[in-house]
């Protein structure tokens, strides 16, 4: 049988062999006046539970040493570690019942994340696909659906991103000077083909004497154009020449109206006739800026004063902006 001791003088209650047990019939009150009760374990204190300003404070004695939390089974639920970390082991956290299922990695993309509450509000209602949003992130997935007016196009507005639609993205290209222009004239200046250009006139019948230019078609760089442009153009031509056999003429672009010629294609009346048809063909490509304009013209290269040749000129011009 094990005997208790009172030690009144070193205050202690002493058992001799086993475990002390206090049975009562209401509750075991620890009364520390000095604010602290202490756990300890062959004299070595282990565990402190001290008053705070009625605040409650758990504390351990041994230095290096984790408070541990564990179920029944000894299943270790949390861990408060002396680097003054509280861990919670892998889906054992639930907030009102549901469990957080997010991942530490997960959370900590939250970290350093300065969106207002209202901004992130924003997102409450959002009803995009992970595919969807993902196209914003560089997906490349797409399909074949076919373009319709009334579908729209996302558009980064200078930072902010605006939906317009596809009729309005139409306008816009098709305002831009990178549609072709083309022209046909008949020798009665009756307009065959034309395409976002005024009326202009020329290539009509006419006289052309000596080193004098016939009118031609003008192409100008519309206001807040420019860039590179390549033009074109077929001209045959009808001609009565009473004059020298050789009689030679000129088909030319002229840029900004300067007698240097970018392009040329010359022929000559041929000996013994009077009444030939040529078709000749020019091109050019130059660098243009807005207002700026490029002719095509004919002229009579060895003209002869005295022989009245005459040309009467069908063409077809073309110039259109090349997109790089």
């Amino acid at each position: 049988m094990a005997n208790i001791e009172l030690d009144g003088a070193n205050k202690k209650i002493k058992v001799d062999s086993g475990d002390l047990t206090l049975d009562v019939p209401g509750d075991i009150i620890l009364d520390a006046d000095g604010g602290d009760v202490v756990f300890a374990d062959g004299g070595t204190n282990l565990l402190k539970v001290t008053n705070s300003s009625s605040d409650v404070v758990l504390q351990p004695q041994v230095d290096a040493k984790d408070i541990i939390f564990k179920q029944y089974d000894g299943t270790t639920v949390a861990t408060v570690e002396d680097n003054a970390t509280f861990n919670i082991p892998a889906s054992k956290l639930a907030i009102g019942g549901t469990a957080v299922t997010s991942t530490a990695a997960e959370l900590n993309i939250l970290d350093g994340v300065t969106s207002t509450a209202a901004e992130l509000n924003i997102l409450d209602g959002v009803t995009a696909t992970a595919a969807e949003i993902n196209l914003i992130d560089g997906g490349t997935a797409r399909g074949t659906t076919a373009i319709a007016d009334g579908d729209g196009v996302l558009i980064n507005d200078d930072g902010t991103m605006r939906m317009t639609t596809v009729q309005t993205l139409k306008t816009y290209i098709g305002a831009k000077d990178n549609t072709p222009h083309f022209f046909g004239k008949k020798a009665s200046e009756q307009t065959i083909t034309r395409n976002t250009m005024t009326n202009v006139t020329g290539f009509t019948n006419s006289e052309v004497d000596s080193d004098s230019a016939f009118d031609g078609e003008t192409f100008t760089v519309p206001s807040g154009e420019g860039g590179t442009y390549f033009f074109s153009a077929i001209v045959t031509s009808d001609f009565s020449d009473v004059g020298n056999d050789g009689e030679r003429f000129l088909v030319t672009f002229e840029y900004e109206g300067s007698d240097s010629n970018m392009a040329s294609s010359d022929f000559a009346k041929a000996s013994g006739y009077n009444i030939q048809r040529y078709a000749n063909t020019v091109t050019a490509l130059k660098t243009m800026s807005a207002g700026d304009t490029m002719n095509i013209a004919v002229y009579n290269k060895d003209g002869d004063a005295s022989g009245n040749a005459k040309v009467t000129t069908n063409s077809v011009f073309m110039g259109f902006k090349i997109i790089t």
